[in-house]
């Protein structure tokens, strides 16, 4: 409903804005270690966190529409209807109005958190992530569904402001797109901050009432009950694809979500659409991405295919995606499991945050990089746990997008001391020339 979508408004930035203050919370609450004595335990303004969160979007929000009017683009605020391959009709506050497409329509109708089938977020005692980032405060207990990224950057912001936190989560492990180790090291880090996991059992059943939630449970065929003051469901989102005309007009829907080929295009010739409500079955990633990056890249790639270029198609599988939770969780490329289940022959070497200077002025040290190369080729993948995870990245990317090999890269020296010597001293390992490892 505003320029800048789900990530600016309800997303990416308010969400990371809360984590930073959780973050700082702790920092102050573990000040002792660091020899900066602090008498009582931090006091937390809610308010006060959340006119910090409306002021880091209201400033983004601002930069945004000062860009789409330097740019001279004609905004217009309303809800939109695919009337025909050419056609948008939006009904606006003044009345209709139709606008015609000379080229092309792009589509970027974005998606919506899933409820659960059994009960649906309402704002009160079972939220979303909507809710989540403009709740009055924060309960005492929490009950969130889903250990995956959504869920899990909530879980952190909640136990640093102190509440007691429970994680459900019907698969295996938490995080189950990442690295195996990371996965295992991650649920290590969250329960040594007293977030507890429930993982490989199926929510069967939710009650509110005025004194909270209660969930019910099945772990290996018993029933329990978990009870707090709220509920949070993280299953994922929904393609926002019902009631904007898209299967009138003739566009190809699967599963709700708009079927595009590596271009973009859409069913119907001159309509394009991008971002998270769109799946690209011949990607050389799956399940298509919900990212912002992601959707800018695409928006980028049908803007530049529209003004006569040919711009190479997304690399899905050379971009980065973040939890930015406490640990940070930061990972490009392939995972071992995911090299070794494509039959590639690989190899690969880990390097702990523990013997990274940096990141013991940063408070100890925890977590590890874990790059990932096929035997005597490139690397693949980089997977990283720990202290700014989601900044040490980038480089990673640039690893994986180029294929570079891990005797070139051996050669780069990075500066000391920081956290990023860590991705070096990966390099050097598999290129046979360990630093600071064993051989």
């Amino acid at each position: 409903d505003k320029v800048g979508g789900t990530c600016l408004h309800r997303g990416c930035i308010p969400t990371k804005a809360l984590l930073h203050a959780g973050e700082l919370t702790d920092e102050i609450r573990h000040a002792g270690d660091f020899g900066i004595i602090v008498q009582d335990e931090p006091q937390v303004d809610w308010g006060k966190v959340l006119d910090f969160k409306d002021n880091v979007v209201n400033k983004m929000y601002r930069g945004l529409q000062h860009l789409v009017k330097a740019n001279k683009v004609e905004l217009v605020q309303g809800e939109g209807v695919l009337a025909d391959r050419a056609t948008v009709v939006v009904d606006t506050d003044e009345g209709e109005r139709r606008l015609t497409a000379e080229r092309a329509v792009l589509l970027a109708p974005g998606s919506y958190p899933r409820d659960l089938s059994f009960i649906s977020a309402d704002g009160d005692k079972v939220h979303n992530s909507n809710y989540g980032l403009i709740a009055d405060d924060i309960p005492s207990s929490i009950v969130i569904v889903g250990g995956n990224y959504i869920g899990l950057e909530f879980a952190s912001v909640y136990r640093s402001f102190g509440a007691q936190v429970h994680v459900v989560e019907m698969l295996d492990r938490i995080a189950p797109a990442e690295d195996l180790a990371i996965s295992k090291a991650l649920l290590k880090a969250l329960t040594s901050r007293g977030i507890e996991f429930h993982i490989g059992v199926s929510v069967t059943g939710a009650e509110a009432s005025d004194s909270g939630v209660e969930v019910a449970i099945s772990r290996d065929g018993k029933d329990e009950k978990l009870t707090g003051d709220r509920m949070l469901v993280a299953v994922g989102r929904g393609p926002r694809t019902e009631g904007i005309g898209l299967e009138e007009a003739g566009v190809e829907l699967e599963k709700g979500f708009i079927s595009v080929d590596e271009t973009f295009k859409t069913s119907v010739d001159g309509v394009y659409a991008i971002g998270d409500a769109i799946t690209v079955p011949d990607a050389n990633w799956d399940p298509h991405p919900q990212l912002a990056h992601v959707a800018f890249i695409e928006g980028q790639n049908v803007a530049e295919r529209l003004a006569g270029q040919s711009p190479p198609p997304v690399d899905y599988r050379n971009i980065a995606h973040c939890i930015y939770c406490q640990p940070e969780v930061a990972s490009v490329g392939l995972t071992q499991q995911k090299a070794e289940e494509l039959g590639m022959d690989v190899v690969a070497k880990q390097y702990g945050f523990s013997a990274n200077a940096r990141a013991q002025m940063l408070g100890g040290g925890q977590g590890f990089v874990k790059t990932v190369a096929e035997r005597d080729g490139a690397v693949v993948g980089v997977h990283i746990i720990g202290p700014r995870a989601s900044d040490l990245i980038s480089e990673a990317m640039l690893v994986t997008s180029w294929e570079a090999y891990p005797g070139e890269l051996a050669e780069i020296i990075h500066p000391h001391p920081t956290l990023s010597e860590a991705i070096g001293e990966t390099f050097m390992d598999l290129a046979g020339k360990p630093l600071h490892g064993s051989p």
